[in-house]
């Protein structure tokens, strides 16, 4: 069978779906501890990392496997051919940078799905099918359809002037917000507090909403994901595999040093 997408399912269903980053170690372990502790869904992140198409690609199966579904953060330039080898590779969903008009997104969208919503290249044996061959063509491309997420980032002023509108286009399963992005082009480069950039969240909460589209954005504790479930966030990516290294190391070392009588250079 072709693996089906349970996070699609808990978000029709209001539920809030619980994901994080692999922006550090395309590890196969690194995918199984994510998918022990329990995680909904992992984000291989090609537009801040040197992660190749071959990489995602094995990262994308190994957490099918595992029972976590993949979704792939694209490079920038967001080109169709990009979208699509990520999806042959295994992905169950892209989340796409710079979303800025209702049409960028049609025309991805169209890029993304076989016919008859669109003129994604024709490849029915592989990673994303899982190399099941028993359905008939036709089950294949409607499942595979249906299971394709498609998340999209407002990252810009221009994207949230434009989200009503783009919120209507059909296809678009989940719109996150892509904070330090947006509060440089709000002139509060990373003031992640700034009352400037915490009203537009408002806003786009709001826009979402009125639309019934799924939205949310990442949280890097547990308090900040219930403020962000309090506003209505089902969408929540929780910190990443850096960022988790990290803060574990820089809460342990200063412990150990005042243990052993030292202080931190």
């Amino acid at each position: 069978m072709i693996k089906s997408n349970p996070v699609k399912d808990l978000l029709k269903a209001g539920k809030p779906a619980f994901g994080t980053w692999i922006t550090l170690s395309p590890h196969p372990r690194t995918i199984k501890i994510f998918a022990s502790s329990g995680f909904d869904f992992v984000i291989i992140e090609m537009e801040h990392t040197d992660f190749s198409v071959a990489t995602v690609s094995t990262l994308s199966m190994l957490a099918r496997e595992a029972g976590m579904v993949p979704i792939v953060r694209t490079p920038g330039t967001v080109k169709a051919h990009d979208l699509t080898r990520a999806l042959d590779g295994g992905a169950q969903g892209l989340l796409l940078p710079s979303i800025d008009s209702a049409e960028q997104i049609e025309e991805l969208i169209k890029a993304t799905k076989y016919y008859p919503l669109g003129n994604r290249p024709m490849n029915l044996k592989g990673p994303h099918t899982d190399y099941f061959t028993d359905w008939k063509p036709a089950e294949t491309i409607a499942h595979l359809n249906e299971q394709t997420m498609t998340v999209i980032m407002v990252e810009t002023v221009t994207s949230m002037k434009n989200l009503d509108a783009i919120c209507k286009v059909d296809g678009v399963d989940v719109v996150m917000i892509g904070p330090d992005d947006l509060s440089q082009d709000l002139g509060v480069p990373g003031e992640m507090g700034n009352p400037k950039l915490l009203d537009a969240f408002d806003e786009i909460f709001e826009i979402c909403k009125d639309n019934g589209v799924p939205y949310g954005l990442s949280c890097h504790n547990p308090d900040m994901a219930q403020n962000w479930i309090d506003k209505g966030c089902t969408w929540l990516p929780y910190s990443n595999d850096a960022a988790m290294v990290l803060n574990a190391a820089r809460a342990a070392v200063p412990e150990l040093m005042k243990m052993g009588g030292r202080s931190r250079l």
